[in-house]
């Protein structure tokens, strides 16, 4: 039997599938899809759950910090690459649940282009806009909470402080 479960703060999902039961097993994309629309999330933010839209890392960022959340105690490593002192790159690591993942991946699309002030702007309720919502919305103040450390780094490399 596999077990997939998806769990947030207060949702619990669980889908149980029979390996040998005859019937043919949901394609695991789809099922994830399924599973993550009916916990709540939107499709936009199954969109970038599944593309895993900008996970990872930048080699040689010009700034990256680590931020974890409370109260879930997921994390999120934000990289950020400048050109001419505006966001030319931004990627992320996590460790958390969808929410965080969808979180991070709206961080940094809002991010790039931007220079230091205006990604310092962005809010919650942005990262929120721009996943049409999510189920748990302490994810996307971790998402904002990870880019403001991650910026007060960069303006300390820059000033010397």
């Amino acid at each position: 039997m596999h077990t997939i479960t998806l769990n947030t703060m207060s949702i619990c999902t669980t889908i149980k599938l029979r390996a040998n039961c005859g019937r043919t097993l949901m394609p695991r994309k789809l099922m994830i899809k399924k599973l993550l629309f009916k916990a709540g999330y939107s499709e936009k933010a199954i969109k970038y759950y599944l593309n895993k839209t900008n996970v990872g890392s930048i080699e040689n960022p010009d700034a990256v910090a680590t931020y974890t959340g409370l109260p879930c105690g997921d994390k999120i490593t934000l990289y950020l690459k400048l050109e001419n002192e505006i966001i030319s790159n931004a990627k992320f690591e996590y460790i958390g649940c969808a929410g965080t993942a969808t979180s991070g991946s709206a961080l940094t699309m809002l991010v790039k282009g931007k220079n230091i002030d205006e990604a310092w702007k962005i809010t919650k309720d942005d990262v929120l806009r721009e996943l049409d919502g999510l189920p748990e919305s302490h994810c996307a103040d971790l998402a904002v909470n990870a880019l403001h450390k991650t910026l007060e780094k960069l303006k300390k490399q820059i000033t010397g402080m």
